[in-house]
């Protein structure tokens, strides 16, 4: 049966497999955009590489995070101070990873997609960040009433 348990498991496998991704891009990152763009664009493969190096450790808390966000669901730690933590680390690594891709957008015009992407993706969890957090002081007021 599929419960909000089994789909924080998958998610969190889901993550693993994400994190997997994201080493095997910073590994062969350089020879893949090499083969993609050519050699004879070898300053936009610098560039390029550059912000992608750049948004690595962004990438790298977010998907920690989410991590510890699937574990805290599945332990049934919900409305915490912790799960609002996460949710706005996640928000402010949308929010670096936007900044990133608007600056070397301006090298090579497909980033500022993701910048658009990242800064919606800011804007999103910074409304479930408040939302989440609203509810975890709501469930800190109701604790203490007899």
């Amino acid at each position: 049966m599929y419960t909000s348990v089994t789909s924080a498991k998958l998610t969190r496998v889901i993550t693993v497999l994400f994190c997997v991704l994201l080493l095997v891009l910073m590994v062969f990152g350089p020879k893949l955009l090499s083969l993609y763009f050519g050699y004879l664009a070898e300053s936009l493969t610098r560039k390029v590489l550059l912000a992608f190096y750049l948004c690595c450790p962004a990438a790298w808390a977010a998907l920690i995070s989410i991590l510890k966000l699937m574990t805290n669901i599945i332990h049934d730690i919900i409305f915490q101070p912790q799960t609002v933590f996460q949710m706005r680390l996640l928000s402010w690594c949308c929010a670096y990873v936007a900044l990133i891709c608007l600056i070397f957008g301006f090298f090579w015009a497909p980033l500022l997609v993701f910048a658009l992407g990242a800064g919606f993706m800011t804007l999103i969890l910074r409304v479930l960040k408040s939302v989440m957090a609203r509810a975890t002081e709501i469930k800190a007021e109701n604790e203490l009433t007899i």
